[in-house]
């Protein structure tokens, strides 16, 4: 039996104010989508017995009418090759307020799809197969219960456990949010081997154990991730060999921190524009310039800086002051992004329900940029 396993595709994310030239829709947004659809042209390639998607369907608990029909197309596409689909619901789309509801009540209306977001465990029968499922719990109590809830059936061939979470054991696989999920050793607890463990919530494709994988993530939502592929996983359950398979994403590089330390402003130009012939072109970048003196600050022009980088699609730019004894108070860090963006990051942290971030995004974003070039500071 063969098993396509992928999670955390956070459809609907968004980010810069770049918009893609087709569908005129945040480019950044459309880059998550192309990976979602390149997973579901690999299914209608590989014709897998199972789909698993660990969680993190969608980037928040209210996706937008646009990453909801991108993901509704998706499955239907799955449901017509008649292959069974079984997803978890993550942290970031489950809701804060339960009577909100979930996105996942209408995406279980596909006869091929079964979904588990009651924040209770589930379990699913596809022929002979067992899959049981832990979805993203509020509390510590509820993710208990679910755990202590799952039940064996001795007719089962095989038993296949999917959630959500931050998984136990001696290395960490958090991600730093406030509301991630922490698994316990959930096979000691019931005292009983699983035959695959497919994880969602960590970027990264790796190994927890001898049964277990997180497939990671299908695009990077962070600097943090920039060295991780992405992509997903295929499983032979009679083998246990598990395929890692890459997706065709957009380029993230962080590049090497350069000590400006006693360099003239020509001189951290000329470093930069020695980073900047490497291949970059469409990449998101982040540049760090370290120990910059107060009069190469002062003297550094932003535009030159974003002029030396015109290739690449996003400059994030990090400039660290040098800290002396008597002046402590520069040991702060200088983050310096275009007006949209900052716009953009400061319309992430408002929470109110009263406000429609995503059209104020938009809106601001055609304000900021209509009376002339603000690509830089």
């Amino acid at each position: 039996m063969k098993i396509l396993h992928f999670s955390d595709t956070h459809l609907g994310f968004s980010e810069y104010h770049r918009l893609d030239p087709v569908s005129g829709i945040n480019q950044r947004e459309q880059d998550f989508y192309s990976s979602w659809n390149q997973v579901i042209a690999a299914v209608q390639r590989l014709r897998p017995d199972i789909v698993i998607h660990a969680g993190d369907l969608f980037h928040t608990p209210r996706p937008s009418n646009r990453a909801i029909h991108m993901a509704l197309q998706g499955f239907k596409q799955i449901d017509e090759m008649g292959v069974p689909v079984v997803v978890v619901a993550g942290n970031h789309e489950t809701p804060r307020i339960r009577s909100t509801g979930s996105i996942f009540e209408s995406i279980a209306l596909y006869p091929q799809v079964h979904a588990a977001f009651n924040y209770r465990s589930e379990r699913f029968t596809i022929g002979t197969v067992d899959i049981h499922c832990l979805p993203h719990c509020s509390l510590a109590e509820e993710l208990q219960a679910a755990v202590e809830s799952i039940e064996f059936r001795p007719q089962a061939e095989a038993n296949i456990l999917v959630a959500h979470g931050a998984w136990g054991g001696k290395d960490r696989y958090e991600m730093g949010e406030f509301n991630e999920q922490r698994l316990p050793d959930i096979e000691a607890i019931l005292d009983h081997h699983f035959d695959y463990i497919a994880l969602g919530h960590y970027h990264r494709q790796v190994k927890v154990a001898e049964n277990g994988w997180y497939s990671g993530s299908t695009e990077r939502t962070s600097f943090n991730e920039a060295g991780n592929r992405c992509g997903f996983l295929q499983i032979d359950l009679q083998s246990k060999a598990v395929e890692k398979i890459e997706l065709s994403t957009r380029p993230m590089r962080r590049l090497a921190p350069i000590d400006c330390s006693g360099l003239a402003t020509q001189q951290i130009y000329d470093a930069l524009a020695e980073q900047a012939a490497a291949d970059l072109d469409g990449a998101i970048v982040q540049l760090t310039l370290q120990n910059l003196e107060e009069n190469s600050f002062v003297a550094l022009a932003m535009e030159a800086v974003e002029e030396i980088f015109a290739g690449v699609f996003h400059l994030e730019k990090h400039l660290l002051p040098r800290v002396t004894g008597s002046r402590s108070s520069q040991s702060g860090e200088y983050r310096i992004d275009s007006l949209p963006v900052e716009f953009h990051r400061y319309l992430d942290t408002r929470e109110s329900v009263e406000l429609d971030i995503e059209r104020l995004k938009q809106l601001g974003t055609r304000y900021l940029t209509q009376d002339g070039d603000n690509s830089a500071l």
